[in-house]
This record gives C-alpha cells, structure tokens and sequence, in this order.
C-alpha cells in the first residue's frame, strides 16, 4: 500500500503544464460525470487557457510524487473579482461551452460574492487525482493548502466558493469547513442530453463556498 508521505504538495508553475494537462485528458474528463455523459473529447484549448490563466494567479498547487517527481493531483484556482463574467465563447468546443453554462447558471442563482460579503474571491476550478493516488486525501489536502495561501494578507481574499460536481468532490469540500449554497439537479436543467446522470452519486451540482 502506498504510504500518504509519499506524496507532497507545491505551488503549481510552468513547467507543470504538460504534466497537468496530461493529468486533465487522463484523469480529469473521462471520470467526470458530466463530461462523461456529453462525450467530451477535445481539451487541449480548454487546458490551455485554464492552465495558464491559473500559473499567473499563483495560487493553484500540485501533489507529486515524491520518489519519481511525477504529479499525480492538482487543485487549478483563479483569483475571481465580483465583476468578473466568464464568456462561454473562450473554447470553441461546443459541449465544454455548455457545461460552463451549467456552473454559470448555478453561481448566478446564488450571488456567491453577496453571500460571502466579498468582492474578491478564490473560485476553486478543478481538482484532478490520478487513479493511482486515491485514497490519500489528496483532494482535501490540496483544498486546504490553496486557501492556506490566499488566507495571507498580500492577497486580501477572505473567502472562497466552488462547484462540486458530485458528492466525491463535495465530501472533500466539506472536510475544509464550506457550505452547500445550492444544487443543481441535472435532469431538471436538460432532461434530454443529461438524461444519464441519475445515479444520487453524481445527479445534482453543488455550489459550495466558506469565508476564512
């Protein structure tokens, strides 16, 4: 069995991209309920700009592999102001655009920034573990480390928000203190081309956030 220590965490930087996009295509989509149900084929771009949108931010980590360098999980964050709009048109692939209509629509209906009393926030993007590293906490330990940073006083964030895409990734927001602020079912948003997403494991969408 491998041990936890095994594994330790730093702060993601350019160097790590082709690993972490590798992580993303390998990992990351084909497990992820959603993109599993719509068929999700194309990444590269998507990983392209989120990488690199999440390296200048300079608060998204990676676990690696501590005998073989390798990185096995990482946690991408962005650094999101109350009048930032993510533009569904930023990747041409059409069915990646509709599941940032579905994440948009979720946070919309919240108002996470009045909710949280913020107009700066952490927004926890994606979290990915390889299989070979599950099991060791790697998801809520990466969670905990990038609020770690932003806690600091140079970045000036006092809270945090995501969207959980099934009750796995909720579990692990909830071991670092944040709260359901809704869901989403995904039937009831598109009965036809979410139709598959039923099992109560990875039916809804949470949107989940904490102040710290």
């Amino acid at each position: 069995m491998t041990s936890t220590s095994k594994f330790a965490i730093r702060l993601l930087h350019e160097d790590d991209y082709d690993q972490v996009a590798s992580l993303l295509k390998t990992s990351f989509f084909p497990d992820e309920p959603i993109s599993r149900c719509i068929q999700i084929t194309e990444t590269s771009e998507f990983s392209n700009i989120l990488i690199n949108s999440c390296v200048s931010d300079k608060c998204s980590f990676v676990a690696y592999d501590t005998e073989t360098n390798q990185i096995v999980a990482v946690c991408l964050n962005e650094i999101t102001s109350k009048d930032h709009h993510v533009e569904n048109n930023m990747v041409s692939d059409e069915k990646i655009r509709f599941i940032f209509q579905i994440l948009n629509d979720v946070d919309r209906k919240v108002k996470v920034f009045e909710r949280l009393n913020a107009n700066t926030l952490l927004h926890i993007y994606i979290i990915a573990v390889d299989k070979i590293a599950r099991g060791h906490d790697l998801a809520s330990r990466l969670i905990s480390k990038s609020i770690e940073c932003v806690a600091q006083e140079e970045f000036n964030i006092h809270g945090a928000y995501a969207e959980a895409t099934n009750v796995y990734s909720l579990n692990c927001f909830k071991k670092q203190k944040f709260n359901i602020f809704d869901e989403l079912i995904y039937t009831d948003y598109d009965s036809k081309r979410l139709v598959d997403l039923t099992d109560p494991m990875y039916d809804r969408c949470y949107l989940v956030g904490r102040n710290f």
